[in-house]
């Protein structure tokens, strides 16, 4: 049986996101979190495998220097689009071209959503989407900051929209509420409703 586990951390309200099966585990977004991942790492024996971060701003990848001097052999993976938000130090797989990775016994589907930042990907897991700063509780992630394109965040939104309603979304943030799923967002989230009108969705985002 395979869990997800939501930790918020940091002064942005931010969530970091383990993964666990029976003896490894994988890390969404670690944000502030290296404390926490390596308390779950010392009270439960499991191996860290890899890292996945959903984008490149610094309130997701924070502690990723620390992560990777004590859990060394991990891999980190991100989109080659974002790079330029990484510290120089930070080597990563490239996922910028990828439908899908698999780690160990553990099998993430990547969804391209760029709009917050160029880079930035969804990760679905086992009927679980992480979405980072793409979607939010009732809410969309900001396209007003350097890189940001709302057009492109309107069509990652109409994507999205395309998912079983069951899928459960687990966001970057805790902003309005920790969870949400694709059914519940359709009905509510005003960004994904207008999503349809390019100018209607523009008027509300710029």
């Amino acid at each position: 049986m395979n869990d997800v586990i939501q930790i918020k951390v940091g002064k942005m309200d931010n969530f970091l996101y383990i993964v666990s099966s029976d003896n490894e585990f994988v890390v969404v977004d670690p944000s502030w979190g290296f404390d926490e991942i390596k308390n779950y790492y010392k009270k439960t024996g499991k191996k860290l495998l890899a890292v996945l971060i959903t984008h490149g701003h610094f309130d997701h990848t924070n502690d990723l220097d620390k992560i990777k001097k004590y859990f060394n052999d991990i891999e980190i993976f991100a989109s080659d689009k974002d790079s330029d938000l990484f510290s120089s130090d930070i080597r990563f797989t490239d996922i910028s071209l990828k439908d899908n990775i698999k780690i160990s016994d553990f099998c993430f589907d990547i969804i391209q959503t760029p709009g917050h930042t160029p880079g930035s990907v969804c990760y679905l897991y086992e009927g679980n989407l992480f979405t980072g700063d793409t979607l939010f509780c009732g809410a969309c992630g900001r396209v007003d900051l350097p890189g940001s394109n709302p057009e492109s965040m309107r069509l990652s939104l109409i994507k999205l929209s395309s998912l079983p309603d069951k899928i459960v979304v687990w966001p970057g943030h805790n902003y309005n509420s920790s969870k949400t799923t694709i059914g519940e967002e359709k009905k509510n989230n005003i960004f994904i409703k207008s999503a349809s009108s390019k100018d209607e969705f523009l008027s509300m985002v710029i």
